[in-house]
């Protein structure tokens, strides 16, 4: 009985024995196979295609600037009596900026109004016919004149006739004789005189009244004239009155007045330009400008503005013409596009420059990848390389792409979420080649 449960021990130790053995030599055949397999695989580095998210935008330099800005000329020289306002000062619309001289205008506009007067009075004469009526009170006076000095002629002769008789019969002297015919000499001058008014009477009569329209249509033009000059010299006060005051809520930016100067002609008196109404100019090259519409929404970064501030901002228009500047690198075309800044008008301010990244797509739960994991065929075709999970082997594939932003791209078709792909393939790797993915 015990010899029998000895051989029952030792045949069970026998098979334990074997058992052990066969499963050593499967080990040592597996470790192997796995050594020959991993001495042949190629390490890469993998990632999994997921779903995401996309930008596509382009990149501009801009400079901000006001939307509104007013200049104040003067067309008169005025001395400046008084500045209310600095530089930089901030103004409200219709806030006193100066204070100009303006009693040079004020004098002429009275001494027009008093030569007015005596126009209208000069006219109301004539329309009454007051002059007329003097030249025909002297028309009739020297006809009497004339009248009277004719009949003292006549008288004259009479008498000196009739003395001429007496002085034949030698009643009379000759020197008596002689003062009748002087009288006579007299009375004829005398008519001759009063003649030579009553012409001059009658001509000044008839050509007054010849005349009389022609002057008083002359004295209503006289008065329309000094009429319109007052008017004018009216609208330049007021209008000088109304420059005093600032055109716009904003801040005085440039002021070319200094107190007891006179303002001139031409020149801006002062600048003020309306802070919290602001927009970019920014440039876009040719390229890029057929991306560009109105409506797209805008990044706005900016040295001035700190490292961690991004702004937003709206595309509001495209020129419609492009334009040549010069750069760095030499003559560009560009096209001008004026973004509204959304946001940040406290630290934006005006003459600032920007960069702005102008959003020309945007897409959201696409597949999207690196750009570390395409290579380019001869016809520069993009593909990636595959891996198939169950046996770790690669496999090309094209693919289409879509929009690009500066780290990912979108992938339009030949990938899918959860694809493996091999990130930053060599161009060694063919279709079929073992890989062990490594970190």
């Amino acid at each position: 009985m015990r010899a029998r449960n000895f051989f029952v021990a030792v045949l069970v130790i026998v098979i334990i024995a074997g058992m052990i053995y066969l499963n050593l030599n499967k080990n040592a055949d597996f470790s192997v196979s796995s050594q020959m397999i991993s001495k042949n695989a190629v390490a890469v580095k993998a990632t999994t295609i997921e779903t995401g998210s996309i930008q596509s935008y382009v990149t501009a330099p801009g400079q901000v600037r006001e939307v509104n800005k007013a200049q104040v000329f003067f067309d008169t020289p005025l001395r400046v009596l008084k500045l209310y306002v600095e530089k930089n000062s901030q103004v409200k619309k219709g806030e006193r900026l100066v204070e100009l001289d303006i009693s040079p205008l004020n004098d002429e506009l009275e001494r027009l109004k008093i030569q007015k007067d005596i126009q209208s009075i000069t006219l109301q004469k004539l329309e009454a016919g007051q002059n007329l009526l003097t030249l025909e009170t002297n028309l009739v006076s020297a006809r009497n004149s004339y009248s009277r000095a004719e009949e003292n002629y006549q008288t004259a002769v009479d008498e000196y006739n009739k003395q001429l008789k007496l002085f034949e019969s030698g009643v009379i002297s000759e020197t008596q004789l002689k003062q009748y015919d002087q009288a006579v000499k007299d009375a004829k001058a005398a008519v001759d005189s009063a003649l030579i008014a009553l012409e001059s009477a009658e001509k000044n009569y008839n050509s007054s009244v010849g005349s009389l329209g022609l002057d008083i249509q002359a004295q209503i033009k006289n008065i329309e004239l000094l009429s319109k000059q007052i008017a004018e010299i009216e609208a330049k006060l007021k209008k000088i009155k109304s420059l005093e005051k600032a055109p716009i809520s904003g801040y005085v930016t440039e002021i070319y007045l200094i107190e007891g100067g006179y303002t001139i002609n031409g020149q801006a008196a002062f600048t003020i330009i309306d802070g919290e109404n602001l927009e970019i100019s920014a440039t876009v090259d040719e390229y890029n400008s057929k991306e560009i519409s109105p409506g797209q929404m805008v990044k706005i970064t900016g040295d001035a503005l700190g490292d961690s501030v991004v702004l937003e901002g709206e595309v509001v228009s495209v020129a419609p013409v492009a334009s040549r500047i010069q750069s760095a690198s030499g003559s560009e075309t560009v096209i001008e596009v004026i973004i509204e800044p959304k946001e940040g008008l406290d630290i934006l301010k005006p003459g600032l420059n920007v960069d702005c990244d102008i959003i020309t797509h945007e897409k959201s739960g696409i597949p999207v990848a690196e750009f570390n994991i395409f290579l380019d065929d001869k016809d520069r075709n993009q593909y990636v390389m595959v891996i198939n999970k169950e046996d770790m082997t690669v496999s090309q594939r094209y693919v289409t792409l879509g929009i690009y932003s500066d780290m990912l791209v979108e992938i339009v078709d030949g990938l899918k979420p959860g694809d493996m792909v091999v990130v930053d393939p060599q161009p060694s790797l063919k279709d079929g080649d073992k890989v062990k993915v490594v970190k």
